[in-house]
C-alpha cells in the first residue's frame, strides 16, 4: 500500500499534498504549527482512524480525502465525521457509519485479524490495527495503545499473534471450566451410585445446597458465571437490534428511492416552489444529486451491499447469542440440583433395581469428557507456547535494531509494552516506537508504509537520526515522516541534501494557517469527481 495524495478543507479553505513519493519522505518546518500533523492525522482519519486532531483545528466541519495505491490498484477515500465514500474503478460506496466502513475494508482492502476478547473472536478496530505502522505526535504511552477505548494493549498483542498465524484457541479455552464441572459433577453421580452411600454423603453437590446457609461460595460462583453469560447475551442482543433496525431503515429507504426513480424516469418529479427536477439524497454530511441516472443506481447499489452486510453482521450475532446459550445451558446442567429432585433421586437409591447400567453409561461419559478436555488444554497450552516463542522473535528483532541505531545504548525490551512506571529519559521513547515498528514491519512483513509524526520526539541525536533515516530507506517500502528543525539545522538544508529522501518543506505555511482558498477550488474539483457529490 503506497500514500498518493492528501487533502483536507472546505469551500472556504482547503490544502492538497500530492508530492508524496514512493521510499522516505520527510516533511518538515522551521517552526511548529506549520500544518505537519494536520496532513498526517487527516490521511489516517480518512482511512478510518479515530480522531486525534490538535485540540484547535474543528475537524468536524472539514472533509477528509486520501488516494491509496495497492497492487497497482488506486482507492479514493473521502470522509466527513462517521460518513465515508470510497471510490475505484468502475465502482463508489457509501457507509454511514465508522463500523460499515471497517466491515468493507475488511472484505475487500486488508482481512484484519480476529482476535479472542470478551469470550468471543472479534474483529480489531482500524485505529488499532494502524499502529503496527504509524505513530502519531500526541497521546503517545509506550506501556499502552495510543488509541484507548475499545481496545488495548493486550488486544494489540493478541492482534500481533493473529497477524503471525497464531489464533487464539478461543473454543478450547472458553471449554476448559464447564468441561471440568461437568466432569466434577458425573464423578459424583457415580460415586453415589456405586457406593450406595447415604445421598448427603455421597453427592457433595446435594450438601452444598444443605448448607447454603453455612457457606454460600459455590453458589456466588455459579451466580457470577450465570450473570456474566446473560449480560454478554444481552449485549450481542441489543447490537443484532440496532443491526436490524438500521437494515430496515436502509429497505425503507431503498423501498423510496426505487419509488422515486420510477416518478423521475416518468418526469413527474420536480419542486413545487423553483420547478428545478435536481433532486438530492443526503446522509447529513455528503449530498448527492440523485436526479442523475447512474449517480441514482449507484447509490441504490450501494444502500443493496450495505442491506447484505447487515444481514451477515446479524447472522454472526445470531450464531454469538447461540454460542452463549449453550454455555449458560452448561452452566445450568451443572448447578446443584433442588431439594425436590433429591428426593426422588433418594427414592431410586433405596430402590431394589440394579444400578450397573447407569455406572457404566456414566464411566463412558467421564471418560469422552476428560479426552476432550486433555485436548483442549493440550491446544490452549500450545497456543501460549507458540506466542511465547513469536513474542521473543520480535523482541530480540527490536534489540538488533536498536543496536543498529544505538551501539552502546541501555534499551532492553522485555514486551512490546513498557511497564506503567517506566520513565524515559531523553530520546528513549522515540528509540523504543522506532525499534518496535520497524521489528513488527520485519517479522510480519507487512504492505503497509510507516508513518510517524514528529519521528525526531525526544532530541533524538544527529548520529542517531540519520541511522534511522538509513534504516528507514534499507526497508524498500514507503516511509512518512514529519520534523522540526532548529534554525540552524534549517538553514543548513538538512534532508535535502540527503540523497533518495523526498524532502517536503512546509516553512512558508501561515502559523495555524495550512488550509487557504487559493486551495479551495482544486478541492472542490476533487470532491466534484465522485459523481454526483454536491458541497
Amino acid at each position: 500500500m503506497k500514500i498518493k495524495k492528501i487533502a483536507f478543507g472546505n469551500k472556504a479553505s482547503s490544502f492538497i499534498e500530492d508530492r508524496i513519493k514512493d521510499g522516505v519522505n520527510v516533511i518538515f518546518s522551521d517552526d511548529n504549527n506549520r500544518g505537519k500533523t494536520l496532513v498526517i492525522q487527516g490521511m489516517m482519519y480518512s482511512l478510518g482512524n479515530d480522531p486525534i486532531f490538535p485540540s484547535g483545528f474543528n475537524y468536524k466541519d472539514q472533509y477528509f480525502y486520501s488516494k491509496i495505491e495497492k497492487e497497482g490498484e488506486q482507492y479514493e477515500f473521502l470522509r466527513k465525521n462517521n460518513y465515508f465514500v470510497f471510490r475505484t474503478t468502475g465502482m463508489m460506496k457509501l457507509f454511514d457509519s465508522a463500523r460499515d466502513f471497517r466491515h468493507f475494508f475488511d472484505k475487500n482492502l486488508f482481512k484484519l485479524p480476529r482476535i479472542a476478547k470478551d469470550n468471543r473472536l472479534r474483529m480489531v478496530g482500524l485505529s488499532l490495527f494502524y499502529e503496527l505502522f504509524f505513530i502519531g505526535q500526541d497521546h503517545r504511552s509506550t506501556s499502552n495503545v495510543i488509541s484507548k477505548g475499545e481496545f488495548n494493549k493486550s488486544d494489540f498483542k493478541s492482534m500481533v499473534f493473529a497477524l503471525g498465524n497464531i489464533h487464539p484457541q478461543i473454543d478450547s479455552e472458553k471449554g476448559i471450566e464447564p468441561l471440568k464441572e461437568k466432569i466434577k459433577s458425573l464423578k459424583q453421580r457415580q460415586n453415589s451410585v456405586n457406593k450406595k452411600m447415604s445421598l448427603i454423603k455421597a453427592n457433595p453437590n446435594i450438601a452444598d445446597i444443605a448448607y447454603k446457609y453455612i457457606d454460600n461460595e459455590i453458589f456466588q460462583k455459579k451466580k457470577k458465571k450465570i450473570s456474566e453469560i446473560n449480560k454478554r447475551i444481552s449485549e450481542i442482543q441489543k447490537e443484532r437490534n440496532r443491526e436490524t433496525n438500521r437494515m430496515e431503515k436502509l429497505r425503507t429507504l431503498i423501498s423510496e428511492l426505487k419509488s422515486l426513480n420510477r416518478e423521475l424516469d416518468e418526469g413527474r418529479v420536480k419542486c413545487g416552489e423553483c420547478g428545478s427536477e435536481k433532486i438530492t439524497y443526503s446522509n447529513k454530511d455528503f449530498t448527492f444529486d440523485i436526479s442523475n441516472a447512474k449517480v441514482r443506481g449507484n447509490i441504490l447499489e450501494s444502500i443493496d451491499r450495505e442491506i447484505l452486510q447487515k444481514q451477515e453482521n446479524i447472522d454472526d450475532y445470531i450464531v454469538e447469542i447461540n454460542k452463549e446459550q449453550d454455555s449458560l445451558k452448561d452452566v445450568l446442567e451443572t448447578t446443584p440440583v433442588h431439594f425436590q429432585d433429591v428426593i426422588a433421586y433418594q427414592e431410586n437409591i433405596l430402590s431394589d433395581r440394579s444400578l450397573d447400567d447407569e455406572s457404566v453409561a456414566i464411566l463412558k461419559e467421564i471418560s469422552a469428557l476428560e479426552a476432550e478436555l486433555n485436548l483442549k488444554k493440550t491446544l490452549v497450552g500450545e497456543g501460549k507456547t507458540e506466542q511465547k516463542e513469536f513474542l521473543e522473535s520480535i523482541l530480540k528483532e527490536m534489540s538488533r535494531v536498536c543496536r543498529v541505531i544505538d551501539p552502546n545504548g541501555a534499551l532492553a525490551f522485555n514486551d512490546l509494552f513498557t511497564n506503567k512506571d517506566i520513565t524515559f529519559s531523553g530520546s528513549e521513547e522515540q528509540e523504543y516506537y522506532f525499534c518496535r515498528l520497524i521489528a513488527l514491519n520485519n517479522i510480519l512483513q507487512h504492505d503497509f508504509p510507516i508513518i510517524i509524526d514528529s519521528f525526531r520526539d525526544g532530541e533524538v541525536s544527529t548520529q542517531k537520526e540519520h541511522k534511522m533515516l538509513e534504516v528507514y530507506q534499507s526497508l524498500g517500502k514507503q516511509v512518512i515522516l514529519t520534523s522540526t528543525l532548529k534554525k540552524e539545522e534549517y538553514n543548513s538544508l538538512k534532508y535535502k541534501s540527503f540523497k533518495n529522501i523526498n524532502a517536503l518543506d512546509y516553512s512558508s505555511h501561515i502559523n495555524c494557517g495550512i488550509m487557504q482558498s487559493n486551495k479551495s477550488k482544486e478541492f472542490m474539483d476533487i470532491i466534484s469527481s465522485f459523481e454526483g457529490m454536491i458541497i
